[in-house]
Formats: structure tokens, sequence, C-alpha cells
């Protein structure tokens, strides 16, 4: 209405007007950022100092590439915290005396919002312009400002929800680092999604208390796009990304799949070999499901791959096979397996033809100035020699995540996927996981306007008094 509206505007002139008389607050505010950005800049722009290095400093072997995207979010987090944690609590005395002009909360909030985002956007584009100039991060400053000023904003708003729900300072910025240390240990980096304990994790997907962390979205968005989207990658990835499916393909999933077949034709008439043979059974069933539905929905990964579905599939069950299904099934994995050795040549062949346009000395220097070979190693799990894990019945992939589509249609993917899918249609890590924070932010403002943590820990207290 245009009476909220115009409190709308008393309140935010209020707030501008207040922050720019306090000098302090804006030279700290104004110049941590990019302090903060030369500071990590400089010490991880690492590069070999042996006489054998005739380039200096190359963004290729910057081995700390991973740390510098990743120590950017959880400054981007930290620094929105603890810029938005006392805006509320500070004002509570003015809140109380105004509180019988029955003043517009929604207009109040909107206006530390409206600041506090318009902070977090000068911020995060300070931080990025230094950080990645210094890093010589080549082409990509809107896509990091547009992940770094999401994780402000997001961790605006839950600084402004803890600084509305408890009533000291001091109680704040001792919560502060309960909040700030998930996003370090949860985000994907310092320990895999699969390496936390079994208990409260699986191999086959990110748990879900992963997945309400922000640094796990903007790291991963971050990491995929600076990775699949720099001037020397994005020639080759899409020929790379059917090269690595189809190798997946051929050597690992289906000769397991051949494997456990023997296994199977050697021992499904033995009554004593039941539950390890109905087991097989099970898992060759399940992946020969998932392999004919994934070349439905990735037709590009599966040309020249037998478009029809293996016929005795449903009778993959101990008590329905026999000799001829079990041939059969034998002879439709050896099919699979020399379509995927032919699609992986002639994606080699591709990738060649590609590399044969640039003159050799010109590929060479677009790579040092544009890929990074530690980064490559985490988007791919070079360093991980288990490249696939059987669990509860299914073969689950672990090398090369940042070739592997994901099969679930709203957003749901494993760590580093290269894109997702919402409502049936495939968008960007980058963009999807824009959105994911964005909407995480909104529930947070929800939070925040009807005062849930607030009454809640109200509620606590008064529980606690009457007992």
């Amino acid at each position: 209405t245009p009476k909220r509206f115009r409190q709308f505007l008393v309140f935010i002139k209020r707030d501008i007007l207040k922050k720019l008389s306090d000098t302090q607050y804006l030279i700290i505010n104004f110049l941590e950022a990019p302090f903060l950005a030369f500071l990590l800049a400089f010490i991880v722009k690492y590069y070999s100092v042996s006489v054998t290095n005739k380039f200096g400093y190359t963004i290729s072997e910057n081995s700390n590439m991973p740390v510098y995207i990743f120590m950017s979010v959880i400054v981007a987090i930290f620094m929105g915290l603890t810029v938005s944690a006392e805006e509320i609590i500070k004002d509570r005395k003015i809140l109380k005396r105004e509180a019988f002009l029955n003043l517009s909360w929604s207009g109040y909030l909107f206006s530390k919002v409206g600041v506090q985002f318009a902070l977090s956007a000068i911020q995060a584009a300070t931080f990025v312009i230094v950080g990645n100039s210094i890093m010589e991060i080549k082409g990509m400053y809107f896509e990091y400002w547009v992940v770094l000023f999401s994780s402000w904003a997001a961790a605006n708003v839950m600084g402004l929800l803890i600084s509305d729900s408890f009533k000291t300072v001091v109680t704040i910025y001792i919560l502060i680092p309960f909040l700030v240390i998930p996003q370090i240990i949860l985000s994907g980096i310092i320990v895999k999604f699969e390496n936390l304990n079994p208990q409260i994790s699986t191999p086959s997907r990110i748990p879900i208390y992963g997945e309400i962390i922000t640094a796990r979205w903007a790291y991963e968005a971050l990491a995929t796009y600076q990775f699949m989207e720099n001037d020397y990658q994005k020639n080759f990835y899409l020929a790379e990304k059917v090269k690595s499916v189809s190798e997946f393909k051929s050597n690992f999933l289906l000769k397991n799949l051949q494997n456990k077949l023997v296994v199977v034709t050697e021992n499904y008439k033995d009554s004593e070999q039941a539950d390890l043979v109905s087991g097989h059974l099970d898992l060759l069933r399940n992946e020969l499901g998932k392999e004919y539905k994934s070349r439905l929905v990735f037709k590009n990964y599966h040309e020249g791959v037998p478009g029809y579905k293996m016929k005795y599939l449903d009778r993959l069950k101990l008590g329905e096979i026999n000799d001829t299904v079990l041939t059969y099934t034998d002879e439709y994995l050896t099919a699979l397996s020399k379509a995927y050795t032919d699609i992986y040549r002639e994606a080699f062949r591709e990738s060649n033809a590609i590399k044969q346009q640039f003159d050799l000395e010109e590929l060479q220097e677009m790579k040092r100035k544009h890929h990074n070979d530690a980064l490559a190693d985490f988007v791919t799990n070079k360093n991980d020699f288990e490249k696939i894990v059987e669990y509860k019945g299914q073969l689950i992939q672990k090398s090369s995540p940042i070739y592997l589509d994901p099969t679930s249609k709203f957003i749901k993917a494993h760590f580093y996927a290269p894109r997702k899918m919402i409502f049936g249609t495939f968008i960007r890590t980058l963009w999807a996981n824009v959105i994911i924070i964005w909407l995480m932010t909104i529930i947070l403002y929800i939070l925040l306007y009807f005062r849930v943590l607030k009454k809640f820990l109200d509620l606590m207290e008064n529980l606690s008094r009457k007992k």
C-alpha cells in the first residue's frame, strides 16, 4: 500500500543515513572485501620456482585453485553473516518505542534486506575484481560475482534472522562459528560426502544435511563452471564427455555386469548359492534397466548402441532364468560393450580433430592461461582409485563426475554434476545452484518475517522458567 511504501522509504533512508554517518563502518565494510581478496589470492598464487619453469606463474599449474574458490565462498558467507548480525538487535530500543505507531514490519525488513544486499553486491564485486585479477582467472568475473553475491545475500538474511531472535550481541557472535564451521565441513571439498560416517551418509547420494549447506552449492557452481567453461576446456568438453561415459560403460560397468553374469551362470542351479545368485540378478536387472532408460534420455551418448530393450530383463530373477536367458544376456552385454568401445574411438578421433584446428604452441598457451590441473583432478576424482562402487543392488560411478549427467528430474544430482534437470529441462549447474541458493534465502526470509526462530526460543525460555 502507499502508506507501507512510504514507511519503507523512511526506514531505508534512516538506515542509509545512519550508516553514512559511521565512518569506521564504511571504511571497514568497503575495504574488507578487496583486502581479503588480495590477501587470499596473493597467498595462494603458487608457481614453481625451479629453473625448469620457463613461464613463471600460470593458472594451469597453480595447485591452489580449488582452495581459492572454496575460501572465496567461505569469505562471502562469513562476511555476509557478520555484517548483518547486529542490524536488528541494535534497533531493538527504537522498534520498542515505535511499536505503538503500528509501523510496517515488512517495510522495516525490506529496508534492512535492501541495504544489506546493496552493500553485499558491492563487496562481492570488489572481491571478485581484486581476487580474480591477481589469480589471473580470465573472462568469468560476472559468474563469480553472481555466485558469491548469492552466498553473501543468503548469509545476510541468516544474520538478520539470528539478530532478530537472540537477545544479546555476545550470544550472536558466539553463534556465528556454529553457523560457519558446518559450511566448511559439509561443503564437499574438505571431506567428500561419501567419506563421511556411513551411519549418516551413503555413497549413492549427497545426504540431506549436505543439501542445506550454502557453501556446497556455491563451491560446486564455481568449480564446475571454472572447469567446463574456461577458454581451453570448452573446446573439448563435449568430446571428452562422450569419451568418459563410453569408457566407463565399457571398461567398468559392463565388465562388472559380465563378471556377475559369469557367477550366476556357474551357480544358478546350486541351491546353496541362492542368496549370492539372487543378489547378482537383482543388480543385473537394475543396471540394465537403468542403462536402457539412460539411452532414452541421453541420446547423444548412445549413437550406435542397440536401441532395443533387453527382452528378458524381467526374467533376471531366481527361478525364472535358464540357459536361453543367460546366453541372450551375455550377447546383449557383449553388444553394448562393443558399441561403447566404438563410440569411444569416434569421440577420441573427434577430440584429436578439434586439437588439430589449433597450432600446437597456441593450444599449449591457451591451456596454461585458462585450464587448471588441480581443479581438473578434483572434478574428475582422478586421485580416487575406486572407480565404481557396489551398494544395495546398484553400481555407482565414482570416476569423472563432471562428465556424468544426473537422471533425477528435479535438481537432485551427484557432486560436481555438469548440469541438472529442472522439470525435464537441463540447465548448467552454476545457474541451477544459484536458483537453489536463492530459494534457501527466500525460506530464511519467510522464517524471519514470521519470526519463527524468535517465537521458538521465547517458547523454550518460558517453558524453562515454568519448570
